[in-house]
């Protein structure tokens, strides 16, 4: 029940704000949205978008600058909020992990985790782990050093759902139709479908907030030995894994860190 209401929060707090991008379009100046969002001369960028920016125009650019170093300071602060409350992609495709395939259940439907195998005490995390998104961020940067353009900045599927709110609300207030209305939602149909864990798997954004985040010590979830099989008793036990939906090991936090802090 617990875990219900917070997901309700977070999903509230995305779509005020979702609305609050969206109102703020059509208000003076506008305000923009999650890959560059300000008023007036104050912009904070996308810091993916800000560093592919650069690469691609093979120099510093001071709001770029700004932009990675005020989220850097955020992640350091808060963590990966970003992705736990505010990015849409993550309540689009909702990927959750169930369980390691390799879980075996013993008698009485206990699962056996062979805790003696973990490489450091339980509940200790052990730093960042690299992993396929790391990979794709790597790709990403790459390619835009190669084409001298950012090219992710085409699929990404949070500049894409900004879009798509944008050409939906020109196109219901001024008649703007264009083929970009079709063919943005498509593409995010294609990648939540195709790639159910997106954020999970795929996402260059979650791991480029991952490496920023690894400096966060607050605000991270802790392990009750009193209440651990695992840690206070020295059982094999890997429910409370299981029972989260972003499929986080408290007993190797950084290991299971996948969109929440």
């Amino acid at each position: 029940m617990k875990k219900l209401k917070t997901y309700r929060l977070r999903f509230l707090i995305m779509l005020a704000l979702l609305a609050v991008v969206a109102v703020g379009y059509f208000t003076a100046g506008g305000i923009g949205n999650f890959c560059g969002i300000g008023f007036e001369s104050i912009t904070l960028l996308c810091p993916l978008g800000a560093l592919l920016a650069m690469i691609a125009e093979r120099t510093a650019i001071p709001m770029a600058v700004i932009s990675v170093a005020v989220v850097l300071l955020v992640c350091i602060v808060l963590g990966k909020v970003f992705c736990a409350w505010a990015c849409p992609v993550h309540f689009l495709s909702r990927g959750r992990k169930k369980g390691d395939k390799g879980d075996k259940e013993g008698k009485g439907g206990k699962v056996a985790s062979p805790c003696s195998a973990c490489a450091s005490p339980c509940g200790k995390a052990k730093g960042i782990k690299i992993d396929s998104r790391h990979g794709i961020l790597a790709a990403a940067l790459g390619s835009t050093l190669v084409f001298g353009f950012p090219v992710f900045c085409l699929v990404c599927p949070i500049g894409l759902t900004f879009a798509t709110v944008l050409l939906v609300m020109r196109l219901f207030a001024f008649g703007d139709a264009t083929w970009t209305v079709v063919a943005f939602p498509a593409i995010i149909a294609l990648e939540i479908l195709l790639l159910p864990k997106w954020c999970q798997r795929f996402c260059p954004l979650g791991a480029l907030l991952s490496l920023f985040s690894g400096l966060n010590r607050t605000f991270r979830p802790q392990v009750d030995a009193e209440k651990c099989l695992r840690e206070g008793r020295g059982k094999a036990c890997n429910l409370c894994e299981q029972a989260c939906p972003e499929g986080i090991n408290l007993h190797d936090v950084a290991a299971g860190e996948t969109t929440l802090n």
